[in-house]
């Protein structure tokens, strides 16, 4: 997810416009995410942030004669010997600093505004993001290049009857209906406020007291608010976190859902709203950040801030089949404006304009 997804989604589709003028490189050591860090994971993290981004990437790009160096997630060289563009997703950091970790904080504060500085060339994800950039670290707009994200072609509803349906069901143990929502488990994601959004809603309306919810992602950071919150509601019985699944899975997850809510108070872009819409599952996201703007007309929007506007979105799509039946459509008419593809020939583009500067 994040990250890891924009660039692999990215790379799959800049690999046949490039041919072998494209040429990968990553970072050999794996840095979890998870709530409690070992030592290892700790010296992982710092050797990837400070000597991978500052100087291991500047190392591997003249090693193999780059003529250019696309750093796909926030972080970026200082000192580099040839152009170096980056893809800023967000800016959460500097505006909840306090929903990171003490490292990410301080770094990152330092970091970034020397990166906007010095680069190239700016990617955002969002008129969101680039909005942020121009608001909180005074980039000129001028320099920035919005480029959205785009779906997998994994994300698309199987038809009736196909045998994954029910083997997905099967595996993971889902009722007959059920809502979604997707990505880690940390502070921005705004878990513990839903969480609170659902036992509301089942104590005001008896046909919700079994409503269950089913959350798939990793455990990130900061993450025990959550299991704290699933203890005090005692709502242990209604919520199952699934954890990582692959994404033929969680397409057929979306498919089955009656309604796909994601009611994050900051993202850059929020792909799981585009990715429920492209699998037929309404969606009930935030009004604030990015999620207007990519969601368009085709979602409920809520307060990410009020539990009582959560319960009443949700309630709005659960029970209005009329209404869902008009987000399906929209949602996927608006999920398939957005495609990777689109996304590499614009930072081709992109590209080829700082290469002839």
């Amino acid at each position: 997810m994040g990250t890891g997804t924009y660039t692999r989604g990215l790379l799959e589709s800049l690999r046949p416009l490039m041919g072998d003028r494209l040429s990968p490189i990553e970072f050999g050591f794996a840095t979890p995410l998870r709530d409690r860090k070992t030592p290892r994971d700790r010296l992982a993290t710092i050797a990837h942030d400070v000597w991978w981004t500052q100087v291991g990437t500047v190392d591997a790009a003249r090693a193999c004669r780059a003529s250019l160096l696309h750093m796909p997630a926030m972080m970026a060289p200082l000192r580099r010997s040839l152009p170096v563009v980056v893809t800023i997703h967000d800016l959460a950091i500097l505006r909840f600093p306090q929903k990171f970790r003490a490292w990410h904080r301080t770094f990152s504060t330092y970091l970034l505004p020397r990166v906007v500085r010095n680069v190239d060339a700016i990617v955002a994800v969002s008129n969101a993001t680039k909005a942020d950039l121009v608001e909180l670290l005074a980039v000129d707009p001028g320099r920035v290049s919005v480029i959205p994200c785009g779906i997998s072609s994994d994300f698309a509803p199987l038809a009736d009857g196909d045998a994954r349906i029910d083997a997905v069901r099967r595996q993971y143990s889902l009722p007959r209906e059920y809502a979604i929502t997707v990505g880690a488990i940390e502070p921005r994601k705004n878990l513990p406020r839903l969480l609170r959004a659902l036992k509301l809603l089942a104590t005001r309306r008896k046909e919700f007291a079994d409503l269950t919810l089913r959350h798939v992602g990793p455990k990130g950071w900061l993450a025990h608010d959550v299991s704290t919150a699933v203890a005090e509601l005692g709502v242990q019985d209604h919520v199952r976190f699934l954890g990582y699944v692959p994404n033929a899975d969680l397409a057929v997850l979306y498919q089955l859902a009656r309604v796909s809510i994601y009611p994050s108070l900051f993202e850059g872009f929020g792909l799981p709203v585009l990715e429920a819409m492209a699998c037929g599952c309404p969606v009930v996201t935030s009004n604030s950040s990015s999620m207007p703007e990519v969601a368009g007309s085709a979602a409920v929007l809520v307060d990410p801030l009020s539990e009582e506007s959560i319960a009443d979105g949700l309630e709005r799509v659960w029970n209005d089949d009329r209404l869902r039946g008009d987000l399906i459509a929209r949602g996927r008419c608006r999920a398939s404006r957005f495609s990777w593809d689109s996304a590499a020939r614009e930072t081709l583009k992109l590209y080829d304009r700082v290469l002839a500067a």
